[in-house]
């Protein structure tokens, strides 16, 4: 017994030291993998680029990094402005939106009587599908992807945030309210800590529909951003401007990804602890 304690101890020690140079470790993997994924996309597209021999219809990376950077100077910056901003409006509306219903319906049973067929009558129905109706409300302009990024948004988040709420164990919540605490304290201690992973969860789910529903609309019932660029210079068969708009596009959805991951991971990291120390 004496002598197992001195071991015990060292390894403590050790254990903590680790963490941070494994932590180091993941990040520069991380960010290898990220080049390492981008050289391989390069790769590929030169050798379809080589195959089809038709700089005009595939422009080889070179040519698309040249546009890239001809753009930055003129139209782009403008224009991922504008996406951003309709990207920025129609994803918090309808986050927003989601979490309110959501909440809705995980407090009131008649509540959810409705909006559950409700929203999985409409979810499979893509933003998409709406573009005529909403040129037609809303006209050619900002308000059209604006309203189907919303939509788009609308149903990752209100099924996520409804299936976290559902999922807190009601033991959890009467032990609670058998030590005194108000609703109001259930909700914010109990509740909102159990149910903030899959709501995140559900927030990247929808910012990536959201993407999608930007382009398209953009594409056919806008008159700015990125999806209207690409369109605008596909009319001139520019296709290297076209490829490098698209590329934006990637990047930025990749920015704003991380962003949610990274802010998933500082709520959130409780969790991943607890399951390292069930483990």
């Amino acid at each position: 017994m004496t002598m197992a304690a001195p071991s015990q101890v060292g390894e403590a020690p050790r254990a903590l030291r680790s963490k941070p140079l494994s932590e180091r470790l993941a990040r520069a993997c991380a960010a290898v993998e990220v080049f390492l994924a981008l050289a391989g996309l390069a790769l590929f597209w030169q050798i379809i680029a080589w195959r089809v021999a038709n700089p005009t219809l595939v422009p080889p990376p070179l040519a698309v990094a040249r546009a890239f950077i001809a753009l930055m100077a003129e139209d782009l910056p403008r224009d991922a402005l504008a996406s951003l901003v309709q990207l920025g409006l129609g994803y918090l509306s309808g986050i927003a939106l989601g979490l309110g219903l959501a909440a809705l319906a995980a407090r009131f049973a008649l509540a959810a009587a409705i909006l559950d067929p409700l929203a999985e009558l409409l979810r499979p129905i893509g933003a998409i599908s709406w573009i005529p109706l909403a040129i037609l409300m809303f006209g050619i302009g900002p308000l059209v992807p604006v309203f189907l990024i919303s939509y788009a948004a609308l149903f990752p988040i209100f099924v996520s945030t409804l299936a976290a709420i559902r999922a807190v164990p009601r033991g959890l919540v009467q032990a609670a309210q058998s030590l005194g605490a108000s609703p109001r304290l259930v909700v914010t201690h109990v509740v909102l800590p159990a149910a903030v992973p899959l709501v995140l969860a559900g927030a990247r789910l929808s910012l990536g529909v959201a993407f999608m529903a930007m382009v398209a609309a953009e594409l056919t019932g806008s008159d700015s951003g990125l999806g209207w660029r690409i369109f605008w210079y596909q009319e001139f068969f520019a296709m290297d401007r076209v490829m490098a708009v698209i590329l934006t596009i990637g990047i930025i959805g990749y920015i704003l990804d991380s962003l949610i991951r990274a802010l998933q991971a500082r709520l959130t990291g409780w969790s991943s602890d607890q399951r390292a120390a069930a483990q």
